[in-house]
């Protein structure tokens, strides 16, 4: 009777470990904007940059849109710009020299807790796999060089990537540009899926995301 007690338990055990595991899935990663709002369960927050007059300069550890940016560029300011074509005009995200960040160029967002964080990259350069990524909540999204959203009219690619994880909430991502990949990039549109408004969306029915 024993035996037989313990292995029901230990099939109990095996069951509920299987249920646990299928509620809280794994955080997942994005190359695919369409993928990404698919996936996501609460409309997002938008920062695009636009509300804010082209030569602005976003000093480290200084917040734009509730997102805190925190880099060392060697003494460049990250700037908001509009130099060139981006995916919502006319402003996006680049630095004091020239309008662009560079290879190398890395920095950290910091933002309430949130259960998804995505970004446009944009780049009239030829990039390879993995040569910008962005990791948070314990996971890395990489850049795929065939995964071209879109194509600007001066001829700069689009990129995405971003990251989703409905079970548990981060409050930091990071972006990082590999050095001596030789690049140019720019970033707009980064998205965060604050945590409460999962609370928000429910009570109001909104599936719209908000600008700032």
């Amino acid at each position: 009777m024993k035996a037989i007690i313990v292995a029901w338990l230990y099939s109990c055990l095996i069951f509920v470990s299987t249920i646990t595991s299928a509620v809280h899935a794994e955080p997942l990663a994005f190359s695919s904007e369409a993928d990404f709002v698919a996936a996501l369960t609460v409309a997002p927050v938008i920062l695009d940059f636009d509300h804010l007059p082209a030569g602005t300069t976003i000093a480290t550890d200084s917040a734009a849109g509730g997102i805190t940016f925190s880099y060392d560029f060697s003494g460049l300011p990250l700037q908001v710009t509009h130099l060139y074509a981006t995916t919502s005009a006319p402003n996006f995200l680049g630095t004091g020299d020239g309008g662009m960040l560079h290879d190398g160029d890395d920095f950290t967002m910091s933002f309430a807790p949130a259960t998804a964080v995505g970004l446009f990259l944009i780049t009239a350069d030829p990039l390879l796999d993995a040569d910008i990524t962005i990791a948070a909540g314990g996971i890395t999204a990489s850049l795929k060089s065939t995964d071209v959203r879109d194509t600007l009219p001066d001829g700069s690619k689009v990129y995405f990537l971003g990251i989703i994880d409905n079970d548990s909430t981060f409050s930091s991502a990071t972006v990082k540009a590999l050095a001596g990949g030789f690049f140019l990039y720019n970033v707009d549109d980064i998205m965060t899926a604050p945590a409460t408004q999962r609370v928000a969306v429910g009570l109001t029915g909104s599936g719209q995301p908000v600008n700032q």
